[in-house]
């Protein structure tokens, strides 16, 4: 009786994942490569102008790709809403290289955030 219960579960949860989530596949290809993009541009700039700092004297900030979505928040607030980051001034974030990150961090649902 027990087993019958638990394959009702199965199936019920099974089919309450959409066929996308299933396949772990983006619907729209090409805004996956976008996105992708847009992320490893992001990246760079983070590792170029952010880690530099934040090694010496953030360890637990610097970004790598496995956590940068995880601070993405945090970017958005630091750069764009309270513009205390990069801070000094010796480093300097061109419009280019903002407006990337703008980019990548609507894709991550952030701007517009005052949290």
């Amino acid at each position: 009786m027990k087993t019958h219960f638990f394959k009702g579960l199965m199936v019920v949860a099974l089919m309450s994942v959409s066929p996308l989530a299933q396949a772990n596949v983006h619907p729209d290809p090409v805004a996956r490569r976008k996105d992708d993009t847009v992320k490893d541009q992001a990246l760079m700039i983070l590792q170029g102008k952010c880690n530099v700092c934040h090694e010496r004297q953030n360890p637990g900030k610097v970004f790598t790709v496995s956590n940068m979505e995880t601070h993405a928040p945090k970017i958005y607030k630091q750069v764009f809403v309270k513009q205390r980051m990069p801070r000094g001034n010796v480093i300097k974030l061109s419009q280019e290289e903002k407006d990337t990150l703008l980019r990548w961090l609507e894709t991550q649902g952030v701007v517009g955030e005052k949290k």
